[in-house]
Protein backbone atom coordinates (compact mmCIF):
# COMPACT_ATOMS: atom_id res chain seq x y z
CA UNK A 1 0.00 0.00 0.00
CA UNK A 2 1.12 3.57 -1.37
CA UNK A 3 1.23 6.18 1.23
CA UNK A 4 0.15 9.62 -0.05
CA UNK A 5 3.20 12.16 0.38
CA UNK A 6 2.09 15.83 1.17
CA UNK A 7 4.10 17.99 -0.49
CA UNK A 8 3.69 21.70 0.24
CA UNK A 9 2.67 24.06 2.21
CA UNK A 10 -1.21 24.31 3.72
CA UNK A 11 -3.47 27.58 2.74
CA UNK A 12 -2.81 28.03 7.00
CA UNK A 13 0.81 27.97 7.20
CA UNK A 14 0.83 30.24 3.87
CA UNK A 15 -1.17 32.72 5.48
CA UNK A 16 0.89 33.00 8.48
CA UNK A 17 3.56 33.76 6.88
CA UNK A 18 1.87 36.56 4.82
CA UNK A 19 0.85 38.06 7.96
CA UNK A 20 4.41 37.99 9.44
CA UNK A 21 5.75 39.15 5.83
CA UNK A 22 3.21 42.19 6.45
CA UNK A 23 4.06 43.17 9.93
CA UNK A 24 7.85 43.23 9.27
CA UNK A 25 7.34 45.68 6.26
CA UNK A 26 4.60 47.64 8.18
CA UNK A 27 7.98 48.43 10.62
CA UNK A 28 10.40 49.19 8.24
CA UNK A 29 8.24 51.62 6.50
CA UNK A 30 7.44 53.43 10.15
CA UNK A 31 11.28 52.92 10.77
CA UNK A 32 12.72 54.50 7.77
CA UNK A 33 9.68 56.73 6.57
CA UNK A 34 10.89 60.04 7.78
CA UNK A 35 14.40 59.24 6.38
CA UNK A 36 13.52 61.00 3.04
CA UNK A 37 12.98 65.03 4.96
CA UNK A 38 15.57 63.97 7.44
CA UNK A 39 18.14 63.59 4.39
CA UNK A 40 16.81 66.77 2.62
CA UNK A 41 16.95 69.01 5.81
CA UNK A 42 20.77 67.85 6.21
CA UNK A 43 21.67 69.20 2.68
CA UNK A 44 19.33 72.16 3.15
CA UNK A 45 21.54 72.54 6.23
CA UNK A 46 24.36 72.26 4.57
CA UNK A 47 23.87 74.81 1.66
CA UNK A 48 23.19 77.40 3.56
CA UNK A 49 26.17 76.77 5.92
CA UNK A 50 28.05 76.96 2.40
CA UNK A 51 25.93 79.74 1.36
CA UNK A 52 26.66 81.91 4.19
CA UNK A 53 30.22 81.32 4.56
CA UNK A 54 30.87 82.08 0.56
CA UNK A 55 28.62 85.18 1.61
CA UNK A 56 31.46 86.52 4.53
CA UNK A 57 34.45 85.44 2.40
CA UNK A 58 32.40 87.56 -0.26
CA UNK A 59 32.38 90.66 2.33
CA UNK A 60 35.66 90.38 3.30
CA UNK A 61 37.50 90.08 -0.57
CA UNK A 62 34.95 93.19 -1.32
CA UNK A 63 36.49 96.80 -1.26
CA UNK A 64 33.06 98.12 -0.28
CA UNK A 65 32.96 95.70 2.51
CA UNK A 66 29.56 95.06 1.43
CA UNK A 67 27.55 91.78 0.73
CA UNK A 68 26.67 91.10 -2.82
CA UNK A 69 24.12 93.04 -4.62
CA UNK A 70 22.57 89.63 -6.27
CA UNK A 71 23.52 85.91 -5.28
CA UNK A 72 24.78 85.44 -8.76
CA UNK A 73 27.60 87.30 -8.15
CA UNK A 74 29.09 84.34 -6.03
CA UNK A 75 29.15 82.22 -8.61
CA UNK A 76 29.31 83.67 -12.06
CA UNK A 77 32.52 86.47 -11.24
CA UNK A 78 30.76 89.83 -12.19
CA UNK A 79 30.82 91.72 -9.17
CA UNK A 80 32.89 94.96 -9.60
CA UNK A 81 34.23 95.55 -5.89
CA UNK A 82 35.66 92.21 -5.70
CA UNK A 83 38.47 91.12 -8.02
CA UNK A 84 36.46 88.66 -10.32
CA UNK A 85 36.09 85.55 -7.72
CA UNK A 86 34.18 83.22 -7.56
CA UNK A 87 32.92 82.24 -4.15
CA UNK A 88 30.69 79.35 -5.17
CA UNK A 89 30.66 77.12 -8.10
CA UNK A 90 26.81 77.29 -8.49
CA UNK A 91 23.80 77.67 -6.46
CA UNK A 92 22.75 75.37 -4.96
CA UNK A 93 19.56 73.73 -5.68
CA UNK A 94 16.79 73.69 -2.95
CA UNK A 95 16.11 69.91 -1.61
CA UNK A 96 12.49 70.14 -1.13
CA UNK A 97 11.48 72.14 -4.08
CA UNK A 98 14.06 71.45 -6.80
CA UNK A 99 14.61 75.00 -7.21
CA UNK A 100 17.23 77.23 -6.93
CA UNK A 101 15.70 80.35 -8.09
CA UNK A 102 16.31 83.26 -5.43
CA UNK A 103 14.18 86.17 -4.83
CA UNK A 104 15.26 89.45 -3.54
CA UNK A 105 13.76 90.87 -0.24
CA UNK A 106 13.16 94.74 -1.96
CA UNK A 107 10.72 95.06 1.22
CA UNK A 108 11.94 98.64 3.11
CA UNK A 109 13.12 96.78 6.12
CA UNK A 110 15.18 93.80 6.17
CA UNK A 111 14.31 90.45 7.01
CA UNK A 112 14.12 89.62 10.03
CA UNK A 113 13.07 86.00 11.92
CA UNK A 114 11.02 87.75 13.79
CA UNK A 115 8.53 89.05 11.62
CA UNK A 116 5.28 87.77 11.61
CA UNK A 117 4.15 85.45 8.55
CA UNK A 118 2.51 88.27 6.90
CA UNK A 119 5.33 90.99 7.04
CA UNK A 120 7.29 87.68 5.72
CA UNK A 121 5.11 87.02 2.94
CA UNK A 122 5.13 90.30 1.87
CA UNK A 123 8.96 90.82 2.16
CA UNK A 124 9.45 87.51 -0.06
CA UNK A 125 7.96 86.57 -3.16
CA UNK A 126 7.70 83.16 -5.20
CA UNK A 127 7.88 79.55 -3.80
CA UNK A 128 10.85 77.05 -3.30
CA UNK A 129 14.30 78.39 -3.89
CA UNK A 130 15.79 80.95 -1.89
CA UNK A 131 15.50 84.42 -0.46
CA UNK A 132 18.46 86.88 -0.11
CA UNK A 133 18.69 89.91 1.43
CA UNK A 134 21.54 92.13 0.19
CA UNK A 135 21.88 94.81 2.83
CA UNK A 136 22.06 92.26 5.92
CA UNK A 137 23.10 89.22 3.96
CA UNK A 138 21.11 86.54 4.88
CA UNK A 139 19.58 84.12 2.68
CA UNK A 140 17.16 81.66 3.84
CA UNK A 141 14.84 78.53 2.68
CA UNK A 142 12.04 80.10 0.78
CA UNK A 143 8.93 78.43 1.99
CA UNK A 144 6.25 81.36 1.23
CA UNK A 145 3.37 80.43 3.76
CA UNK A 146 0.88 80.18 1.04
CA UNK A 147 2.90 77.12 -0.81
CA UNK A 148 1.23 73.61 -0.86
CA UNK A 149 2.60 71.89 1.87
CA UNK A 150 1.94 68.73 0.62
CA UNK A 151 5.32 69.32 -1.51
CA UNK A 152 7.49 69.64 1.82
CA UNK A 153 5.33 68.05 4.00
CA UNK A 154 4.15 68.71 7.45
CA UNK A 155 5.98 71.01 8.71
CA UNK A 156 7.56 70.44 12.47
CA UNK A 157 8.31 74.81 12.51
CA UNK A 158 7.82 77.35 10.70
CA UNK A 159 9.52 76.70 7.28
CA UNK A 160 7.48 79.82 5.21
CA UNK A 161 10.61 81.68 6.74
CA UNK A 162 12.89 78.88 7.05
CA UNK A 163 13.27 79.57 10.45
CA UNK A 164 13.97 76.71 11.68
CA UNK A 165 17.38 76.89 9.05
CA UNK A 166 18.04 79.77 10.47
CA UNK A 167 19.94 78.79 13.33
CA UNK A 168 22.19 76.65 11.34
Amino acid sequence: MRLKSDAGFTLVELLIVIVILGILSAVVIARFGGATRETREASLKGNLKTMRSSLEAYKANSQSNNYPAILDDLWNGTAADVDSKTFLERIPVDPFFRKKDVYQVTAVSPMDPSDSVSVRDSKISGGGGWAFDSRVGRVCANYHSTIDHSIIGDAPEDTSWGERYNIW
